[in-house]
C-alpha cells in the first residue's frame, strides 16, 4: 500500500504506478510533487483542489511517515491522488522518474495547466522545454502559493525628512561636485570625572595615644587595623562601640572601648 493512497489496495511491485482513479479525456491540472525536495510544506492546498485535479507525489524510501495534518489534507481532497515511490537513492534518481513521468501524462491527457512542486531549479530546464511546446507550466514550492500582503502606507504616517544636499569644489579646476546625503552628527565623547573619594584616616598622633591606652591589652596588628577603623569611620560613641563589637566581639570591646572612648571623645569634638 503506498504512503500517501486514500484507498486501500493490493500491494504494487516497486516500479509499479497506482492511482486512484481512471484518467478521462478532460482538460483539467496536474501537480507533480517532488515530496523528497519539499516534504509536508509541498502539500499545502492539496485540500484546496477539485475532482478534476491530479496530484502525483514522488517520494523516496528514506520517507518513513508524513505529518498527520497532510494526511487529513490528502483524504480530504477532491483531487484525484498518485503516489510514485523511488527504491533507489542514487543522485537525482527520483527527479528523472519526475521528468519522464511528466511526458508520459502528457502523452494520456491534455490539462489546463501543469505544476513541478520543488524547490530545486534544476526543473526549470523541463518547464522552459515544455513552454517552448505550448504548455502552460510552472515550477513553485508548494501546491497553494499564499499571496504576500503589501500594507498600504497611510498618508498619517510622517514622512521621511528630506536630505541635505552638500557642494564642495574640486580643487583648482572650478568644478563642483554635489553629494545628498544625511549630515552626520558627531559628538565628542564626555571626558570622565575622576572619582574623589574622601576615607576617614586616623593620625599618627592618635595611633599612638590609642597603643599607649592598650597597652598590655594583648591585641593583634590585625585587632588594632578594626580599632583604627571604627576609630575614624564613627561619628559618635555609640556606633564606635557597635562597630568594635562587629570587629572585636564582646570581650575585646569591653577592654577596647573603656580605654580608648575618652581618646575618641577629644577627637570628634
Amino acid at each position: 500500500m503506498g504512503l500517501f493512497n486514500k484507498d486501500v489496495k493490493n500491494e504494487n511491485k516497486a516500479s509499479d504506478i497506482s492511482t486512484t482513479t481512471v484518467e478521462s479525456k478532460v482538460n483539467k491540472r496536474l501537480y507533480l510533487v517532488d515530496y523528497e525536495n519539499v516534504s509536508d510544506a509541498g502539500l499545502v492546498g492539496v485540500d484546496q483542489l477539485s475532482g478534476n485535479d491530479i496530484v502525483v507525489i514522488f517520494y523516496g524510501s528514506k520517507v518513513k511517515s508524513v505529518a498527520y495534518e497532510s494526511l487529513i489534507a490528502i483524504t480530504s481532497s477532491s483531487a484525484n491522488i498518485e503516489h510514485v515511490k523511488a527504491e533507489k537513492t542514487a543522485k537525482n534518481y527520483l527527479d528523472f522518474q519526475l521528468t519522464t513521468y511528466l511526458g508520459y501524462k502528457l502523452g494520456q491527457n491534455s490539462y489546463d495547466a501543469i505544476f513541478v512542486i520543488s524547490r530545486d531549479s534544476g526543473f526549470d530546464a523541463v518547464v522552459d522545454f515544455w513552454t517552448e511546446k505550448g504548455y502552460s507550466i510552472k515550477r513553485q514550492e508548494s501546491i497553494v502559493i499564499k499571496e504576500k500582503v503589501v500594507e498600504e502606507i497611510s498618508e498619517e504616517q510622517p514622512k521621511a525628512r528630506p536630505r541635505r544636499t552638500y557642494t564642495r569644489r574640486a580643487g583648482n579646476s572650478g568644478r563642483t561636485t554635489t553629494r545628498t546625503g544625511r549630515q552626520k552628527v558627531v559628538t565628542k565623547p564626555q571626558p570622565k570625572k575622576p572619582r574623589t573619594t574622601t576615607r576617614p584616616t586616623v593620625t599618627d598622633k592618635q595611633k599612638a595615644e590609642i597603643r599607649a591606652a592598650l597597652k598590655g591589652a594583648e591585641l593583634s596588628a590585625p585587632d588594632y587595623k578594626k580599632v583604627y577603623d571604627a576609630f575614624a569611620s564613627c561619628e559618635n560613641t555609640s556606633a564606635y562601640n557597635n562597630k568594635l563589637q562587629k570587629s572585636l566581639g564582646n570581650d575585646k570591646t569591653s577592654v577596647v572601648y573603656k580605654a580608648t572612648s575618652k581618646i575618641f571623645e577629644n577627637a570628634k569634638k
